[in-house]
């Protein structure tokens, strides 16, 4: 930023000093006079600077400099002349302009074309509440709100607002086009700009252009390409840039987008100020000017005459430079200014009535409404403040009691991988020894445990009691009978105990953060997320999301 001011003044010095010393011939003083005169006339009347205007205007040796002056002029002049007309003519505007849904769209998208969000917002919002239901236009109208929040800078909504409209089923050819194009815009110029959505402004660009090509959609092709080009100098890749946004130029043309092809060509003179050539950078910003007028594209020559009034200063044409470095700073103030001020005369035009009947009920209800306020506001707050207390003492204890559960289930964990480790290495002969035929039922549960351990069944796609019977040599009658006895539960609730154990692990173990709690789930064994669930929290008194989060807050902290 203090670079750029240092630059700016930089510019005011060096074409003070070129202007003391190069004499004004006639025809600069006769237009300095006029343009003198219509500045006067700007707080007078309308009449007069228009005649004074045209005289100008249709004077054919004016200079660049004169003409980019005479622009400022006619900026100026829309404004004043917009601000009466609509004083003059709202009450007698036919009814049907301003509730037709069309008419509202139409309007809305010429203002965003102008880059007057502001204005166009309320319109579109206006028009998707008019028209029913999903269809083309609302989507369509949807997009264009996504564009405005782009120029209002606000792009995680336009983002959020697109990828709604991506993900819908509904949507015919045009406005995906469309819609993948204005999202390549909204990645190509939120900050900072990262790596990752340089790749999306790439991959939404080109699957627009795709789309464009396949369908003969000449105004998002261009779109894409400028966009794409963009990106592509953003990232330092200038002969790429000129590329794409020349052809994105010459679709803007074929099809007579005047606006859009500007626009490329301000992107155009940026790529040749990077290639080093300033003079081509110049001719295609004035090949620019003259694509359209600035009472249509006012915010385009503002930054049109900007990059003439750093062209000029890289040449050493200072004067230059200071004469276009004026008319773009007056344009750019005046824009706000002026977008500002018409908005107040229009809500003034159309809501004073609105307002001074409302002032006048407020009025009248302010007292009753102070003492019910300060009623409901004592109440309020001692309700607030009782349950802030009881949330508080809820909170602590629901989060003593989790600690304690988890810390158990880790200490239990512990336990039973220790008992699993002797189980694995428990031979034949070690069971025989141990229990020989003294205790059939005993042999028959460590067989089961010791098989459960090696072969961790409960993890198998389709297990049943009979193949069970099979691994342990025995029938379906006893094998149950003993579960029975033993667990006190039935067969599918055992392997059900284990899967949850299995949780419990993968749940605490850090190297599987990475995966989700139902991924974890269907690891364990678990068909479906809501038997998992439903399982866990029987079991063990809590959520797994719950169970994971204490865990990892007590992954660095000893047992007790």
């Amino acid at each position: 930023m203090f670079a750029k001011a240092k630059k700016i003044v930089v510019i005011i010095l060096l074409a003070v000093a070129s202007q003391a010393s190069i004499p004004q011939p006639a025809s600069t003083k006769k237009f300095d006079e006029q343009y003198e005169h219509a500045e006067h006339l700007i707080g007078q009347t309308c009449d007069s600077l228009k005649l004074l205007l045209a005289q100008l205007n249709n004077n054919e040796h004016l200079t660049e400099i004169q003409r980019a002056k005479l622009d400022l002029m006619r900026s100026k002049f829309q404004i004043l002349d917009e601000i009466f007309s609509l004083s003059a003519n709202y009450e007698v505007l036919p009814f049907d302009t301003i509730s037709n849904p069309g008419n509202l769209l139409e309007r809305a998208q010429n203002l965003i074309i102008q880059s007057r969000p502001d204005e166009g917002i309320p319109l579109i919002l206006e028009f998707i509440n008019k028209v029913e239901g999903q269809n083309d236009s609302t989507i369509y109208a949807k997009i264009y709100l996504a564009e405005a929040y782009r120029q209002k800078k606000e792009y995680n909504k336009g983002i959020a607002m697109i990828y709604g409209i991506l993900g819908s089923q509904n949507i015919n050819v045009k406005n995906r086009a469309f819609a993948l194009s204005r999202m390549a815009a909204l990645m190509n110029e939120k900050k900072p700009f990262d790596g990752n959505r340089a790749d999306s402004v790439d991959k939404y660009s080109r699957l627009c252009i795709e789309i464009s090509e396949k369908y003969q959609l000449t105004e998002y092709l261009g779109l894409s390409q400028n966009e794409l080009g963009n990106n592509y100098l953003r990232l330092k890749i200038p002969d790429s840039a000129l590329y794409l946004i020349t052809k994105a130029a010459n679709n803007f043309l074929s099809i007579q987008k005047f606006p859009q092809t500007i626009n490329t060509y301000l992107n155009l003179s940026r790529i040749y100020i990077n290639l080093g050539e300033p003079e081509k950078a110049k001719n295609i910003l004035l090949k620019a000017l003259e694509l359209g007028t600035i009472e249509e594209n006012r915010n385009l020559f503002k930054y049109a005459y900007y990059y003439l009034a750093d062209i000029s200063f890289r040449l050493g044409d200072y004067p230059s430079a200071y004469e276009y470095l004026k008319v773009s700073y007056s344009l750019m103030t005046r824009f706000f200014d002026d977008r500002i001020q018409r908005q107040i005369n229009e809500m003034s035009a159309r809501y004073d009535l609105q307002e001074k009947e409302t002032k006048i009920k407020e009025e009248a209800q302010k007292i009753r409404g102070y003492r019910l306020q300060l009623r409901y506001f004592m109440v309020i707050s001692l309700i607030a403040v009782s349950l802030l207390m009881v949330l508080v003492v809820f909170f602590r204890f629901k989060n003593r009691a989790y600690k304690k559960l988890v810390e158990q289930n880790l200490k239990a964990m512990k336990l039973e991988k220790q008992v699993e480790f002797c189980l694995r290495n428990l031979s034949e002969n070690d069971i025989m020894h141990k229990l020989g035929a003294e205790d059939r039922n005993a042999e028959l549960a460590l067989r089961l445990e010791k098989f459960m351990a090696e072969e961790k069944p409960y993890l198998w796609c389709d297990i049943s009691l009979e193949e069970c019977c099979k691994k342990l040599n025995t029938n379906r009658t006893y094998l149950s009978k003993l579960i029975n006895d033993k667990y006190q539960m039935g067969f599918y609730d055992l392997l059900f105990e284990y899967r949850v154990k299995t949780a419990i692990e993968c749940l605490n173990n850090p190297q599987l953060s990475h995966l989700s709690v139902e991924g974890i789930g269907e690891m364990a064994g678990f068909k479906s997320n809501s038997n998992f669930y439903k399982r866990f929290r029987h079991s063990i008194g809590m959520t797994p999301h719950q169970f994971r989060e204490m865990a990892q807050k007590l992954e660095k902290q000893p047992l007790a």
